[in-house]
């Protein structure tokens, strides 16, 4: 099964005050994280405005979501990855989650059956949709709520067959999800910090 992976970094960061990708934590940026967990071969959907820096920085795999839905959030970026990148399943990390490690990804991968549309991990009670594996079997649903404007992640989980699964089920720790909005955020992931 071909696989590809994807950084999720088109967001407006407005509650961080600036690009969250970019922001250095431990020495690099945010983004370098989720790459490190996802490995090197990473496609990065990105926006107008911040496509430039990750080239700078050396990615040659940076896409912006596809017209009509630039700006529509991550069912965009969603999209625009299975659109543009062909593979059978997609395993996604928002750039602000830099704690997931690459074993957790690497079991999530294990946990999708043909059955599956997705496998979504659950960690202290809430689902984590943006750090989850897909088939390419939702692109058409992806499609359907990005031309109804419907952009609500959980809509869109209603409508598909997803596999949830405890973090704990798949060795992973809570923590592990823990999302950066806010520049204070960084100090409170640093003592998860394996290194």
């Amino acid at each position: 099964m071909k696989e590809i992976h994807v950084i999720l970094s088109g967001g407006l960061s407005r509650r961080f005050g600036e690009p969250k990708a970019f922001a250095r934590w431990k020495g690099k940026p945010l983004y370098q994280w989720c790459k490190q967990a996802l490995g090197d071969d990473v496609l990065i959907l990105s926006r107008p405005g911040l496509t430039e820096r990750f080239i700078e920085l050396g990615e040659k795999a940076v896409l912006e979501d596809i017209e009509p839905y630039r700006g529509k959030g991550p069912l965009a970026g969603m999209y625009t990855a299975m659109e543009r990148a062909e593979g059978e399943c997609y395993i996604f990390s928002a750039c602000d989650t830099p704690l997931v490690r690459q074993e957790t990804i690497s079991a999530l991968k294990r946990q999708l059956t043909p059955a599956d549309d997705a496998v979504v991990p659950v960690a202290d009670g809430r689902a984590q949709p943006l750090v989850a594996v897909y088939h390419r079997r939702v692109k058409s649903v992806l499609h359907e709520q990005l031309q109804q404007n419907e952009l609500k992640i959980s809509s869109f989980l209603d409508r598909i067959r997803v596999k949830y699964i405890e973090a704990d089920a798949v060795g992973a720790e809570p923590w592990e999800f823990i999302n950066v909005n806010k520049k204070s955020d960084l100090e409170e992931i640093e003592p998860f910090f394996p290194g």
